[in-house]
């Protein structure tokens, strides 16, 4: 292979990557800054150094030392293994298993592809490795990489290697920002690259950009200038600085309203049910799941458990089975039917009840009447929508769902439940009164008295 020649922040990051120590790295933060580069000569170079640190030799059976991938598996197929072909000399590996291995000398393997291949993620549970690499990192949910993360245990013959991550991403409000650059855990350092830092792009790759990417400041800004909040700031409904300020919020309530929300699954998308009390989720149930009675019967059972004669269905798709056979079920509950797609209550305001519920939730976020989401999958749905203003009274309207889905790789359903659920809530009948604010410092007062209203059980 002919001699690499790496940019000085690639070189710090390569150093990083290949010290004795146990780490994770974070790098790139804007277009141009060298990340597939880095991300492809560190594998191959990582790869036979622990093929020497372990003594390998060549075998049928070559042993795996770790993984190598993206968000969708379609999506590293088609770009960063392409770069590894492009870059890494034909003689130094080969490809196996339909392009689900890279083996190196016959002598050691990782495997490749994307963590929505439930088959391989399931692996990840038994699996020893020492190493994994993570393309555009800022793609994937906390969740799957912890999976990842437990699987750094290889040892052979008593041998154990430093244990290495590598992410590359652009900037994005996601978990890599609260980990790597707003309270850096121990052993995770982000090393930011630029398109400045890069002297092999051409001397008007700036110029490219601002061209690119000009009728978005927000999106320019992040790309060629890595600003991490800048995503933030523009036309972002709900951020993660409005979820943060919750956790200093002392909820108090004169009343409680209690809630189960669901938003119900189409195709592989996740079946979400909520119970929702004054703001505060008390139990998730994610099913994967389109039997209409099924999810019915479980949406029974949560308001049962959690005392309460309410519910809100969003009857778009198999919804509408669902909200009917409640209402068989529990002739006098309170079943709030949503139709995201129907006129808003005002139509000055919203372009949609969708509309009007999101900007809702974000009043409620704002004014920190409701508890924070403990869920980080559910907080990163939450900061996904955009929306514009589209004419000069002020009217929000919501970007298409298709974009949200887009921008975040998967359908929103957790926040669409949870939305939908602060949405109804307010409509509901009062449960437990009390004769004066109450906390949750205050639970189990004596001077809060509880009524239950009809339907409960029924």
């Amino acid at each position: 292979m002919a001699e690499v020649k790496l940019t000085p922040k690639q070189t710090s990051a390569f150093r990083l990557l290949t010290n004795p120590d146990d780490l994770a790295v974070l790098y790139g933060g804007a277009k141009g800054g060298g990340k597939d580069f880095l991300f492809v000569i560190w594998i191959k170079c990582w790869v036979e150094h622990l093929i020497q640190f372990f003594e390998l030799k060549p075998s049928e059976n070559p042993i795996a030392l770790g993984f190598v991938g993206r968000k969708r598996g379609v999506d590293f197929k088609d770009t960063t293994l392409e770069d590894f072909k492009r870059i890494i000399p034909a003689d130094h590996y080969r490809l196996h298993d339909n392009e689900h291995e890279i083996i190196f000398h016959e002598t050691a393997k990782v495997f490749c592809g994307g963590l929505d291949d439930p088959k391989r993620v399931e692996k990840f549970n038994s699996a020893n490795y020492a190493l994994f690499a993570i393309n555009q990192a800022e793609e994937t949910e906390r969740t799957e990489i912890s999976v990842l993360q437990a699987s750094l245990r290889l040892t052979i013959n008593g041998k154990r290697p430093p244990y290495k991550q590598l992410y590359t991403a652009n900037p994005a409000d996601c978990w890599l920002k609260e980990d790597f650059i707003d309270a850096p855990k121990p052993g995770r350092v982000f090393v930011p690259a630029l398109y400045t830092d890069n002297p092999h792009l051409p001397e008007n790759y700036g110029a490219t950009l601002e061209d690119a990417f000009k009728h978005n400041a927000a999106i320019l800004r992040a790309y060629k200038y890595g600003d991490w909040l800048a995503l933030q700031a523009m036309n972002q409904l709900i951020t993660s600085q409005m979820l943060a300020h919750l956790k200093e919020t002392h909820l108090r309530h004169k009343v409680t309203r209690r809630i189960v929300s669901c938003d119900p699954s189409m195709g592989g998308d996740e079946c979400v049910i909520y119970a929702i009390e004054n703001g505060r989720v008390l139990e998730e149930l994610i099913l994967h799941e389109r039997d209409t009675m099924k999810v019915a019967g479980e949406i029974v059972v949560m308001m049962n458990r959690h005392l309460t004669p309410n519910a809100a269905v969003d009857t778009i798709g198999i919804g509408q089975g669902i909200s009917d056979r409640l209402r068989e079920v529990k002739p006098n509950a309170f079943i709030k039917a949503v139709n995201s797609a129907e006129k808003a209550s005002d139509l000055e305001r919203w372009s949609n009840v969708r509309a009007e519920m999101w900007w809702n939730a974000m009043t409620e976020i704002q004014e920190r009447r409701v508890a924070y989401p403990e869920d980080e999958e559910l907080r990163t749905q939450l900061c996904a929508p955009r929306f514009k203003v589209v004419n000069s009274n002020g009217k929000i309207q919501l970007e298409p769902k298709e974009e949200t889905m887009k921008r975040l790789g998967r359908s929103p359903d957790r926040a669409d439940a949870y939305v939908q659920g602060l949405y109804a809530l307010a409509q509901t009948p009062v449960i437990i009164h009390a004769d004066r604010w109450r906390s949750e410092e205050d639970e189990g007062a004596d001077d809060v008295t509880t009524a239950v209203t009809s339907g409960m059980t029924g």
